[in-house]
């Protein structure tokens, strides 16, 4: 019991936050968010950016299928979807090949609001790659999406945004 509990103190004293990818991923998100809320705004989510883009790119896509092309799940995409119709950026109607289903199509207004701010989101991202030297960002982007199980930048992977 003595070992362990040395083995942990040993483990605990040489753990530096700044070498862990959890932390670092955990910093870098706070940074993106307060990146795209400086360039975009506040009123508009990066998530409900993201899920705008899906349905601009996918017309008519069910809840199941922007789950699979944003990685939202299930319950999140059902609450944007919820204040999205809301704000009167999108709208759903039953599935002509199935009653029991739902569609989901962006509105004018929806479309709108994002053909305005795609050229901040685009800003953004470019702020967020900045401190990269130019030739990195191409292998931290595949490098992020090899966490994900994902194949190289540019592969259609069906992700958006």
């Amino acid at each position: 019991m003595h070992d362990d509990r040395d083995e942990r103190e040993r483990l605990l004293s040489s753990l530096h936050l700044l070498d862990t990818p959890g932390h670092l991923l955990r910093r870098n998100h706070q940074r993106s968010y307060e990146i795209f809320a400086g360039q975009v705004g506040d009123d508009v989510t990066r998530q409900q950016m993201a899920l705008l883009i899906a349905l601009y790119q996918n017309p008519g896509a069910a809840q199941n299928g922007l789950v699979a092309l944003t990685g939202f799940d299930k319950a999140t995409i059902a609450e944007m979807l919820g204040r999205m119709i809301a704000r009167g950026w999108v709208s759903r109607s039953r599935d002509a090949r199935d009653g029991r289903a739902w569609t989901m199509h962006i509105t004018d207004a929806g479309r709108d609001m994002l053909l305005e701010r795609i050229p901040l989101v685009v800003a953004a991202q470019t702020e967020i790659l900045a401190p990269l030297p130019e030739d990195m960002r191409p292998v931290f982007l595949h490098c992020l999406r090899l966490l994900l199980g994902l194949g190289p930048v540019g592969e259609d992977s069906g992700e958006a945004g």
